[in-house]
């Protein structure tokens, strides 16, 4: 078979021929299996907030790393597969910006298989020892966020995206430069994927679906704190990148020579409820099912604030038992005499929970606002 044949160029808008029939089921029955579907190879590079000029997080001193395998063939396979099925394209595809469409929402309604994935204990425990500290799903719906790349077909030619990615071949590459030169609405090629942004949440696992052998451009792009910047090379298929989103202003440069760049943004948050919470819904509320995300939003934030409370529960109940064996000759509580709730600390705690609280609102604002 011809190379342009297995890339599935055509001069019609919908330029690619599915190598594999796309099911509408939103349960394929694949389960994730980690010996199956992990490829993991610790990553060569790791850049620190330092190397970016950037003073270091309370979460950690790590900026990014280069790509590192990490979804093996079958895995890339069963995401496309999940992702580019007509019940997600029908009800999880959102055009917000020329030149790219996202997929947002799948996870664990039409997907099990990528939910499964991304909350293994084996993901997981490499995600976490990458960054330095435990780290868990942002929330559901910021699983496997899907941005694709628009070719010469627009957004109908989506609809066709086949389960096997194209194979980059030099012939094929070619094939798709004489595409582009034609007279078609295409994907302005000098203008990033998207715009310089800093992420809505502390972590960011950023995952190629594409093949990117011989691909130009792709790269993300990162701000230096001296205003100049620096390109990470885009990973290959299955590789992965990681980095401290929320803290870090970037772009992505778009593939100039690929018929498709199909990335998937996994967020990621501390598992620890004491530690810093900076996650907002800035750059997703105009591309979500808002009663879904809401949803999310707030339970989690709930129960963020459940456990912070649990918390300051315990210290209280253990402080007063230390001060009643102390200072009680019975050890006999019901009438401590020593102070056991600092004014100052309770006064912190509560305004710091009433700002929690009050950020939680405000992320739900009106769109646009």
């Amino acid at each position: 078979m011809p190379s342009s044949a297995i890339l599935g160029i055509s001069p019609t808008v919908n330029s690619f021929e599915p190598r594999e029939n796309i099911s509408s089921s939103p349960d394929s029955g694949v389960r994730f299996n980690a010996t199956k579907h992990l490829a993991y190879s610790p990553q060569s590079k790791i850049l620190s907030m330092k190397d970016l000029a950037l003073e270091p997080t309370a979460l950690s001193p790590i900026t990014t790393t280069e790509p590192f395998p990490l979804l093996s063939h079958e895995a890339v396979i069963q995401h496309r597969r999940d992702l580019f099925s007509k019940d997600v394209l029908d009800n999880c595809l959102h055009h917000t910006r020329p030149g790219s469409v996202q997929l947002r929402g799948m996870a664990p309604r039409y997907s099990p298989f990528i939910h499964q994935f991304w909350h293994s204990p084996e993901v997981l425990e490499i995600i976490s020892t990458i960054a330095g500290v435990e780290l868990v799903p942002a929330m559901d719906y910021e699983i496997s966020h899907t941005n694709i790349q628009l070719g010469p077909g627009g957004l109908e030619a989506v609809r066709n995206t086949p389960v096997e990615p194209p194979e980059a071949t030099e012939e094929a590459i070619r094939s798709f430069e004489v595409e582009i030169s034609k007279d078609q609405t295409v994907t302005d090629q000098s203008k990033p994927i998207i715009e310089w942004h800093k992420d809505s949440h502390p972590w960011v696992c950023v995952v190629m679906l594409s093949d990117a052998r011989h691909m130009t451009g792709g790269e993300t792009e990162l701000m230096k704190g001296d205003g100049t910047t620096i390109k990470v090379k885009a990973p290959q298929m299955g590789h992965a990148v990681l980095l401290q989103g929320r803290y870090i202003t970037r772009t992505a440069t778009p593939a100039t020579n690929m018929p498709e760049r199909v990335t998937i943004v996994t967020s990621f948050r501390p598992k620890n409820p004491l530690l810093v919470d900076d996650m907002t819904n800035a750059n997703v509320r105009n591309k979500s099912h808002l009663t879904e995300l809401y949803y999310q939003w707030t339970t989690y934030r709930l129960e963020v604030i459940a456990q912070r409370a649990r918390g300051a529960l315990d210290a209280l109940h253990e402080r007063y038992a230390k001060n009643v064996a102390k200072s009680d000759p019975e050890g006999k509580g019901g009438l401590c005499k020593v102070e056991t709730v600092s004014q100052e600390e309770i006064q912190k705690w509560c305004a710091d929970m009433i700002k929690y609280l009050q950020d939680t609102t405000h992320e739900m604002r009106p769109v646009g606002q």
